[in-house]
């Protein structure tokens, strides 16, 4: 896991990707309302939803919760760059054209984020979960501050925000982000196991250990039964001012 100093950074800048927010999640249950252990700390209510077109109503678990999001930077800026281009392109200059899609509330309001759990809830290996090894989890350190508990991101739970209706608590440094993004490919998209295989089978040598290496946070390197190592995964181009639009209130 890395360090706290190393893990968190302060910025006041636009929402992005990894930022650490208090809201609300829900999702939908089954008649018995079954939740699993981790998630029982923020199923805080229990909803139900009669609607006039459905035999049965809807079932809703949802309480308030830390949040990681998830969604990357650009998510935070289509509709805003579209808008800005298209008065820019209508002959608006660049000010004020950043200065009408910034009043525009309706745009780019959406995102997603998964909870912060704690790690005494899941029933795995507290050492390879707080090491970052269990497909669908990222480990947190807790912050300095004290606003931010030691905990896991439960990668599996996808709630759907509105950038209106959420209070950040704390932002994560390049390094944090970084593991973030490989976490959620290793989850979405690698599935390590089966890519570890097909890799031994390729390379004709055991795999015998896997680490990140701190100086490229989204390289994964294969240590081998020969002593030898292989590295995967090439550093993504971080965005150079990170989102373009302020930040809410700004």
């Amino acid at each position: 896991m890395i360090p706290a100093d190393e893990f968190f950074e302060d910025d006041a800048g636009p929402p992005r990707q990894g930022d650490i927010l208090l809201a609300g999640v829900a999702r939908l249950v089954a008649e018995d309302r079954y939740t699993p252990q981790a998630w029982v700390s923020l199923d805080a209510a229990d909803v139900t939803v009669d609607l006039p077109n459905l035999d049965d109503p809807l079932r809703l678990a949802t309480g308030p919760a830390l949040v990681m999001v998830t969604s990357h930077d650009c998510h935070f800026d289509k509709e805003w760059n579209r808008l800005r281009n298209s008065l820019i392109k209508r002959g608006l200059d660049g000010d004020a054209a950043t200065r009408t899609a910034d009043d525009n509330e309706t745009l780019d309001r959406t995102f997603t984020a998964s909870p912060l759990v704690i790690p005494n809830d899941l029933a795995l290996d507290r050492g390879n979960l707080m090491a970052g090894r269990v497909v669908g989890y990222l480990p947190v350190p807790a912050s300095p501050d004290g606003l931010v508990p030691e905990a896991v991101v439960d990668l599996t739970y996808r709630a759907t925000l509105d950038r209106l209706d959420i209070v950040r608590v704390t932002c994560i440094s390049w390094t944090a982000r970084a593991r973030l993004r490989y976490a959620l490919a290793r989850l979405d998209s690698l599935r390590a196991t089966t890519v570890g295989f097909e890799l031994e089978a390729v390379v004709g040598r055991h795999i015998e250990q896997v680490s990140f290496p701190k100086q490229q946070p989204l390289s994964v390197r294969l240590h081998l039964d020969d002593g030898d190592h292989i590295d995967l995964l090439q550093q993504p181009a971080e965005l150079t001012d990170g989102p373009a639009r302020r930040a809410p209130g700004g």
